[in-house]
This record gives C-alpha cells, sequence and structure tokens, in this order.
C-alpha cells in the first residue's frame, strides 16, 4: 500500500524499471504517448498517484486523479480499482482488463488483455493472488478463490476454485493443475 512519498517513488521507479522504461528516449516516447508500453505506463503512473492521494485522503486530488484514470482507462478498456496489487504490476498489452475492488494481488504481477478477475452473485469478495503471478491472455477468475505464489495461469482459462499450491500452471474451463514447477 502506498503510504508516503518516498513509498509512490519507489514503487514507480520499480514498476518502470519492469518496462524496461528507464532510458531518456522511452521517457520521451511516453511523454507524447506515442508507443503501446508508454500509454499503459501513463495509465499505471496516474493508477499509482490516485492510491497514493485515497490512502492519504485527500479527497479532492483523490477525485482528480480516480477522473483522470478512469478517462483514460475507459478510451484503451483499462479498469483496474486502486490498492488491489502490490508493486511491480505489469500490463503486458491494452485491452479489455477488469479488476474487482475486492480483489488483491501481490508483488509482481504480469497481467495480459481481456482478463477479468470478478465476483460471483452474493458473494462481494474477490480473488486473492500470491506474490509472481501470470494472468494469460482471455483469464477470467471468478469469486472468492485464493492462488498460491509464482502460479501461471494458462489462455482462456476460467479459475473457479482455489489453488494454494506454489510454482504451478493452471489452466482451463474450469482450470486445474495441468504442470507443477512453473517457470516464471
Amino acid at each position: 500500500m502506498i503510504k508516503t512519498k518516498n513509498d509512490l517513488k519507489k514503487t514507480l521507479k520499480y514498476e518502470l524499471e519492469r518496462y524496461g522504461g528507464v532510458s531518456r528516449l522511452w521517457r520521451i516516447l511516453s511523454a507524447f504517448g506515442i508507443n503501446e508500453k508508454s500509454i499503459i505506463w501513463k495509465y499505471q503512473r496516474l493508477l499509482r498517484i490516485w492510491e497514493y492521494h485515497i490512502n492519504n485522503k485527500h479527497r479532492i486530488r483523490a477525485k482528480l486523479s480516480q477522473i483522470k484514470t478512469c478517462k483514460l482507462g475507459r478510451k484503451y478498456g483499462l479498469s483496474i480499482a486502486p490498492n488491489v496489487f502490490d508493486e511491480g504490476l505489469k500490463i503486458m498489452h491494452l485491452g479489455s482488463i477488469l479488476i474487482n475492488s475486492n480483489s488483491k494481488v501481490g508483488k509482481n504481477c504480469s497481467i495480459h488483455i481481456n482478463t477479468a478477475f470478478v465476483a460471483t452473485g452474493g458473494v462481494s469478495k474477490g480473488p486473492t493472488l500470491g506474490d509472481n503471478c501470470v494472468i494469460g491472455v482471455g483469464a477470467t477468475i471468478v469469486g472468492d478463490v485464493t492462488l498460491g505464489n509464482q502460479v501461471v495461469i494458462g489462455a482462456g482459462s476460467v479459475v473457479t476454485k482455489c489453488f494454494d499450491e506454489d510454482h504451478i500452471t493452471i489452466a482451463g474451463v474450469p482450470a486445474k493443475i495441468i504442470s507443477t514447477k512453473a517457470e516464471i
């Protein structure tokens, strides 16, 4: 959770390095929103600033940050609630990502396009994922589901039950373990 300005700077620096965006040229291109990666970074940066203002109860700044983040998100199909992801979020591509506000995700999670973390009818609790998870293209995680650390979710999978084991790959509809010792 981002509480201080130092936390915000540290998180943004770490996440920027995960995108490989430390060169001067990349920063110039990202200022103009020239490539997909820079648009994703702009959204993620706004999301983290919004989280900082929410956590510090800066009501007006939080509302302004929410407006900016949601406007950009609607344009590119990104809907990620604040304070869901720990440090190290990496959005792989633009397009249709829906993350429920009741979800909780650990450090260093990578998400591909057309993914959703959703609650089921009558249950307000969302999915909980450990650290170092990779969510494949078109994966959906439904309901009060808990996943361990270093879990890879295959493309097009629908996860409807808990997998507490670490270092696994799950896939299918409904998802089941297809491999242990997942390589991330």
